[in-house]
């Protein structure tokens, strides 16, 4: 996953809302943070990719590392931090093999990315990882993809285009039995005229699992977080039956 994607993964993601998650997390750890006058303070962003968001906190002031799977995305997140001047770590880990070089005051997971963890046990594991990196009064924020939102996009296709002609179609099909969500991405080439042709370029299969907000809680508390709160997509409100996205606050 995420191989001849990244060159053109901000290019289809232009649309995605990474100013408002971005200054969201900020305020919350602004306020999170606010006795330590001064510090914003260690950030790790676990599933990076190409760094939009570690790229937005980094200018906001946070110490980030990134870490990533996909050293491809990586590549266009050390890219666009070079030509930012911004001096971000980042590290080509898969999150269930986190392994950093010292601790953290704060973690964060944006756009899904836990939700590429199809099994409940692994997630638990990956929860007790980032609790082994935190600071005593670290905060974990994470977001996660719902089972309606599965349920309700099954089976749809989806067409987009992005600001340098990049194109894909991707095609969704849900198992409610197993709660798993195929992303079936195709990927089309251009010709010297700017004209989609037939052939695909590539193709990629992504999976991603809907767990009961319940369970996620459970999970959380058994890895030994002291408290988790949700919230229905980065608002200050809690989730809905029809939330498409949730968020997690979990603190030590």
């Amino acid at each position: 996953m995420y191989e001849g994607f990244a060159s053109m993964y901000d290019a289809l993601m232009h649309d995605a809302p990474y100013e408002i998650w971005a200054a969201y997390i900020d305020g919350f750890l602004s306020e999170w943070f606010k006795g330590k006058k001064g510090y914003k303070g260690i950030i790790l962003d676990i599933a990076c990719g190409t760094g939009n968001i570690t790229l937005r906190l980094a200018e906001m002031g946070y110490d980030m590392i990134g870490v990533d799977s996909s050293e491809e995305m990586l590549a266009e997140a050390c890219r666009k931090a070079h030509e930012k001047n911004a001096e971000i770590l980042f590290l080509a880990q898969d999150m269930r093999e986190l392994n950093l070089y010292g601790t953290v005051d704060a973690a964060v997971c944006v756009c899904d990315g836990l939700n590429y963890i199809l099994n409940a046990d692994e997630l638990l594991e990956i929860f007790k990882k980032i609790k082994l990196f935190l600071n005593p009064g670290g905060v974990f924020i994470f977001d996660m993809n719902t089972e309606y939102k599965f349920e309700n996009f099954a089976k749809q296709i989806f067409e987009d285009t992005g600001a340098g002609g990049e194109s894909y179609e991707w095609q969704n099909n849900y198992e409610p039995s197993t709660k798993i969500n195929e992303y079936n991405m195709v990927f089309f080439m251009y010709d010297k005229n700017g004209n989609r042709t037939e052939d695909e370029a590539f193709t990629e299969l992504h999976r991603q699992k809907a767990y009961p907000l319940a369970d996620i809680c459970n999970l959380l508390l058994k890895a030994g977080f002291a408290s988790v709160a949700m919230r229905d997509s980065y608002s200050n409100n809690p989730p809905k039956p029809e939330s498409t996205r949730v968020v997690f606050i979990a603190a030590m």
